[in-house]
């Protein structure tokens, strides 16, 4: 089995918005699958918005959504009737994959 490293910050902003329930629960599930799983609590530099940003380490560097991720993000904010709402990656690099049509 490979190791997956997994980030979650730890600074005020990010605590404010659930940081260390989202750290916990990710390693209740890990060990509830039997996962291994290294978590590394760093610092998000107030780079956040509804959550705290959870990113995981991949070949391809650390990833923190995916096209299926955002668009979930986009129809949970447009079910609670949120108007205004913005695209963040942490590192620059977007892909028109997650973007809804005619946006």
């Amino acid at each position: 089995m490979t190791r997956q490293r997994i980030y979650v910050p730890r600074d005020a902003a990010s605590l404010s918005v659930g940081a260390d329930e989202t750290a916990q629960a990710i390693v209740r599930v890990a060990a509830h699958r039997n996962a291994d799983v290294e978590l590394v609590r760093n610092g998000s530099r107030g780079l956040l918005w509804l959550e705290p940003l959870v990113e995981v380490a991949t070949a391809a560097g650390r990833i923190a959504y995916g096209p299926p991720q955002v668009q979930a993000q986009i129809k949970a904010a447009a079910d609670r009737r949120v108007a205004n709402w913005m695209f963040w990656n942490p590192h620059g690099r977007y892909s028109v994959a997650g973007y809804p049509a005619g946006r």
